[in-house]
């Protein structure tokens, strides 16, 4: 359209300047005007590329731009997800954080506990080596104990045979004292026997005196 309406107006312009101009200036003219219309014919074409690349540039903006809506609806589900995500997270970190607390606190009682234990076990150890020194003092005593038991029983033998020969003596004592005592009835059976024979023999004797008398 453009070159259409610049050849009509070259056009108007050759009848006007003919009628005024020599045949020279119009054969100068006519060279100018056909290299007018080429260097117009190539600007026509290199615009029409350039329009070209234009509308195929726009084209590829326009598929970027819409490619760029869908990534960025994409990216605000994306954020949508995040901080839904995100929500559910800080909820577990609550939890997790209750949780860490729970077993923190667990933790204290235990050493509270061990820390307990470890004071008993403590006591404990001292009991032991106090009950330690006991045991090694009742040793002492107790072998001082087995010395004078040992001792004692010594003892205890020398008495018991010293017994048993006073047991002997005694027997033999009360044996000779029945036999002493047997003979002592024996002995006092025979002073009454001849007691009573004395006597006799004195009566007798006193009845002889009278009668000789």
């Amino acid at each position: 359209m453009k070159t259409t309406a610049y050849l009509a107006i070259t056009a108007v312009i050759f009848f006007i300047g003919r009628m005024a101009l020599s045949d020279g200036e119009v054969k100068s003219k006519l060279d100018q005007m056909k290299l007018n219309v080429e260097n117009s014919q190539k600007n026509q074409e290199s615009y029409e590329k350039n329009q070209k690349i234009a509308e195929d540039n726009l084209k590829a903006l326009d598929e970027n731009i819409k490619a760029l809506g869908v990534q960025r609806d994409q990216i605000h589900e994306n954020a949508k997800k995040a901080d839904k995500n995100i929500e559910i997270m800080a909820k577990q970190q609550t939890q997790i954080d209750g949780l860490i607390k729970k077993e923190n606190d667990s933790v204290d009682t235990e050493k509270k506990q061990i820390a307990d234990l470890q004071a008993k076990i403590d006591k404990l150890n001292q009991n032991i080596q106090k009950r330690q020194g006991n045991v090694a003092e009742y040793n002492t005593k107790s072998q001082i104990i087995v010395k004078q038991k040992t001792e004692w029983e010594e003892q205890k033998k020398s008495v018991e045979d010293l017994e048993k020969a006073i047991n002997t003596k005694e027997e033999k004592a009360v044996a000779d004292r029945k036999e002493w005592k047997k003979k002592g009835e024996a002995y006092e059976a025979e002073v009454k026997k001849w007691k009573t024979e004395a006597e006799e023999d004195r009566t007798l004797a006193k009845r002889y005196e009278k009668l000789n008398n």
